[in-house]
């Protein structure tokens, strides 16, 4: 399941997006970066606050004229709490930012890959004027809700075998001998 993100467009992705518009050409998000900052994002920003890792868009595509859906991985041994992400353009200019007072969107561990999946609401912009540039990576995270309730079914049986074996043992140890 995706969230749906309502960033802040910044005044450098807003000039990049006029300059794309005036030459024909769309402006391309191609990296996300992921921080572990939690602040109300401004619109002269240049930058995240404390940015960990900046990745590329694993997939994307245009849901309408002013929604994009963007998958990124991170499989890297960094550690942190993902509070804001800064949504780049090809040329490096941050295009966006998300980010919000005492929110937490993941957290990442140095052992397990962090999928996420965003859909960025971009109603600000004209529409059709945004354009994502993916490594072609097929993520598909619709799953992961049963993917959860595999494990937590799992997770149970193993429970209720490990309680029948405690009884069982303790029957056993309290048997007088033969």
């Amino acid at each position: 399941m995706s969230t749906i993100l309502k960033p802040q467009i910044t005044e450098g992705g807003l000039q990049a997006l006029f300059n794309a518009s005036n030459n024909g050409v769309q402006a391309r998000i191609k990296y996300i970066a992921l921080g572990d900052s939690a602040y109300t994002p401004t619109q002269n920003q240049t930058a995240l606050r404390n940015e960990k890792h900046r990745l590329s868009v694993a997939s994307g595509k245009r849901i309408t004229p002013t929604q994009i859906h963007v998958n990124v991985m991170d499989d890297s041994d960094k550690t942190f709490w993902v509070r804001e992400l800064g949504f780049f353009l090809e040329d490096g200019t941050l295009f966006a930012v998300y980010a919000e007072n005492g929110k937490t969107l993941a957290y990442k561990s140095p052992d397990v890959p962090l999928l996420l999946s965003f859909d960025l609401a971009l109603s600000a912009v004209p529409a059709n004027s945004i354009t994502v540039i993916d490594q072609g990576l097929d993520i598909n995270i619709l799953i992961a809700p049963e993917l959860a309730k595999m494990a937590s079914a799992q997770i149970k049986s193993n429970h209720r075998f490990l309680q029948l074996k405690i009884k069982t043992d303790f029957v056993l140890s309290n048997e007088e001998p033969l």
